[in-house]
């Protein structure tokens, strides 16, 4: 999840990386009434509940598959059985997604989107659909479409009342990445602030998601050479995970590492590698899941020294990742 610059200290050119964190959408379902087909789709449910490394993927697809077609075979008899395919497509959308069968899950989520919208008070499911089906068109590199979802997802959950602000905000993140991706700063910008401020007054700003933002708002800002800004929100996102995890922990490392790249380009040399140092060691806290971050701030550090001419801290550094090689 690197984003690359190209910085130029002392004379010298390097490829420094500056990590984001998307915020994850929630794909929360609705509590329907139990009937015909309610077995089947309940444990499709919650077996869909599970981390997706424990998923046995033959059972999801058969009970996935059983259950929208005993619901399907269920609509000329029995009421609900409209509520029960479109959760159940909604759900095996989710599953196809993630098994990478993009084309199946677009269409699962169009029947769903399709029997939503002619019931009434649909407005929270509608926003669900747009929001999966926002992120299966971005997974399969259609960003145009995935934006359109996005916003129609966003237009929906602002139906809701209260609005669903928090959803909001994570439609929010995720458009941000899209459009910084297109180099549109302007509205990558629009997006993070108003996802930034929602997570602020919401949840306060010590909390996991709030620090998230922030230091997602300052890769932007650093994206875009405003340097004193980024410094500001990656300081603050800072504040906020030494509060939430302490100063040594795989989250503040990522703002460490972050921190570091924006007072190096600043010349804050010294100060830099005093955060480099401690994003390292907040990664090596947990290198089972922060191994590729770890790597990425070691690089950054590793031409920092180099730029510098510190050859002891360099073989130093060196020794270091040979001991916390995998």
């Amino acid at each position: 999840m690197g984003n690359y610059q190209n910085l130029e200290i002392t004379a010298l050119i390097f490829c420094l990386k500056s990590d984001r964190k998307r915020q994850s959408f929630r794909f929360i379902l609705p509590i329907m009434p139990a009937s015909a087909s309610e077995s089947v789709l309940a444990k499709f449910e919650n077996l869909m509940g599970a981390p997706i490394d424990e998923w046995n993927t033959e059972e999801l697809r058969k009970l996935g598959d059983e259950a929208v077609d005993k619901a399907r075979a269920n609509k000329e008899t029995d009421l609900l059985s409209d509520h029960d395919l479109s959760r159940g497509l909604e759900l095996r959308a989710i599953f196809l997604r993630n098994m990478g069968d993009y084309d199946a899950a677009k269409n699962d989520y169009v029947e769903a989107l399709g029997l939503m919208s002619s019931t009434s008070n649909a407005d929270e499911g509608i926003g669900r659909v747009c929001a999966g089906m926002a992120h299966t068109h971005e997974m399969s590199g259609d960003t145009d479409q995935a934006k359109s979802f996005y916003q129609r997802a966003i237009a929906a959950f602002e139906r809701l009342t209260p609005p669903a602000v928090l959803d909001i905000a994570d439609i929010s993140n995720n458009l941000a990445f899209i459009y910084e991706a297109d180099d549109d700063f302007d509205k990558a910008e629009t997006f993070l602030l108003a996802a930034s401020k929602a997570y602020h007054e919401t949840l306060g700003p010590e909390h996991e998601k709030t620090a998230v933002l922030y230091n997602n708002v300052g890769t932007l800002y650093f994206k875009a050479e405003h340097d004193d800004r980024a410094k500001e929100m990656h300081n603050l996102s800072l504040e906020s995970r030494t509060t939430i995890f302490g100063d040594i922990h795989v989250e503040t490392a990522q703002s460490h590492g972050n921190l570091a790249l924006v007072l190096v380009r600043e010349g804050e040399v010294d100060k830099a590698r005093e955060h480099f140092d401690k994003a390292l060691k907040g990664f090596e806290t947990d290198l089972k899941v922060s191994r590729d971050d770890y790597e990425i701030v070691a690089a950054n550090y590793r031409d920092v020294l180099e730029s510098l001419k510190d050859n002891k801290a360099v073989k130093g550094l060196d020794k270091r990742l040979k001991k916390h090689k995998s």
